[in-house]
């Protein structure tokens, strides 16, 4: 019975997510349109595990070379699926050739099939598959294909698992390094939980590197082993699939605020490429009379484009000025002030009334949660820690004076 759950579970986990994406509104959405199409697949994907560790042999002679198309895919399409919510607004077909290990591995799966006779599709499912037999003899051409084919298709899987994870965080990273160019408010918007992401990729990429090269055969031989990639399996696709049903900002949202300016941009990039000497210097020290004396860091909203329109000049030019001159993103270069106000509230004793909620909505902050990542990033404490510390000092202050 145990046997049988662990079998089943990544399926359950998958169909739950497939459920809930088919049912919500935003499944309009291309990439939330795009991750089910990779939950069928995946879907699909584990009821052929389903059925090989249930020894349904009849079934699975004709569902192996699904499986083997199932499993070929399921990186390159979350693989595209990161593309559609970082660098592509729509769907481009020239990226199919992602699909052609899986299409060809499967096609000459299901081939070798179709020429075997009976009795070499029946020694090879109970000698090589399932080790349910002693080898008697060696093996005739068709079932060494056959062998062939499943090492070539663990090392297709191990590079299609590697080359995932590598450019998929490359798209993540280079995705949110453009957010914190254009917002000073990130919340929201940036891949959400990147930590948690990359976390679940790594997680899903080892299990599968380390499954694939040990063979599905491994855990026929220790059938309670399966419960390691079963349970580890069903926790990286339950994170995948919350990550992607809660990432509502994506490159469409990202174009259509860059707009605003984008024409000036491009005739001003030669000229923001040469800014130099005194005008250089009065542009940034109007931006820091804007932050200091105007507290433009207040508003929580607050964008490149609004910056540059303050300053009568296009993002392009502002973007490269602050990096210049400070060496931080435009999202960093904000936040730092809207967390020396949040501290200077923090240490006022006319502001000790004031609630951790309120000193973070008055320093230019979207939310808590961003406040108090920002708080304990500089001082390596939470806001009301740093407070209390800061009463303390205070009170002893106080009581030195009498």
């Amino acid at each position: 019975m145990t046997y049988h759950l662990y079998t089943v579970m990544p399926l359950f986990v998958v169909f739950f997510w497939l459920i809930l994406f088919l049912l919500n509104n935003q499944t309009r959405d291309l990439p939330k349109r795009f991750l089910t199409v990779f939950l069928v697949v995946v879907f699909i994907n584990y009821l052929g595990h389903q059925i090989y560790f249930t020894h349904n042999y009849v079934i699975y002679k004709v569902f192996d070379g699904i499986w083997v198309f199932t499993s070929l895919s399921v990186y390159p399409i979350y693989y595209y699926y990161l593309r559609l919510l970082t660098v592509d607004k729509r769907i481009q077909f020239k990226w199919s050739w992602i699909l052609l290990p899986a299409i060809s591995l499967s096609i000459f799966t299901a081939i070798i099939y179709l020429l075997m006779n009976p009795n070499e599709i029946d020694r090879f499912i109970q000698e090589i598959l399932y080790h349910n037999r002693e080898v008697q003899d060696e093996y005739n051409s068709l079932i060494q294909l056959q062998i062939f084919r499943i090492n070539l298709f663990k090392i297709v899987f191990v590079i299609e698992v590697l080359l995932t994870l590598i450019f998929g965080l490359r798209l993540i990273a280079d995705f949110n390094k453009k957010i914190r160019a254009i917002y000073s408010n990130i919340d929201n918007k940036e891949i959400p939980n990147v930590r948690m992401l990359l976390f679940f990729l790594v997680l899903t990429a080892v299990i599968s590197g380390v499954s694939n090269l040990i063979g599905k055969d491994f855990f026929i031989d220790y059938p309670y082993m399966l419960v390691l990639p079963s349970i580890a399996h069903s926790i990286a696709l339950f994170g995948i699939c919350y990550v992607g049903y809660n990432q509502n900002f994506t490159i469409s949202n990202l174009e259509e605020d860059q707009f605003i300016g984008e024409h000036e941009d491009i005739h001003e990039e030669s000229k923001a490429e040469s800014m130099v000497g005194l005008e250089f210097d009065r542009l940034y020290l109007r931006i820091k009379e804007l932050f200091e004396k105007e507290k433009l860091f207040k508003d929580s909203e607050l964008k490149m484009n609004d910056l540059a329109l303050r300053l009568g000049t296009n993002r392009t030019y502002v973007s490269r000025l602050i990096h210049e001159r400070t060496n931080k993103s435009f999202c960093d270069f904000v936040n730092d002030y809207r967390v020396i106000h949040a501290e200077e509230l923090l240490s006022s004793p006319n502001e000790f009334s004031l609630s951790i909620e309120k000193v973070a909505f008055e320093s230019g902050f979207s939310g808590i949660s961003s406040f108090y990542r920002a708080i304990v990033k500089k001082n390596g404490i939470p806001p009301g820690k740093y407070r209390k510390m800061k009463i303390a000092n205070f009170v002893e202050d106080e009581d030195e004076k009498f």
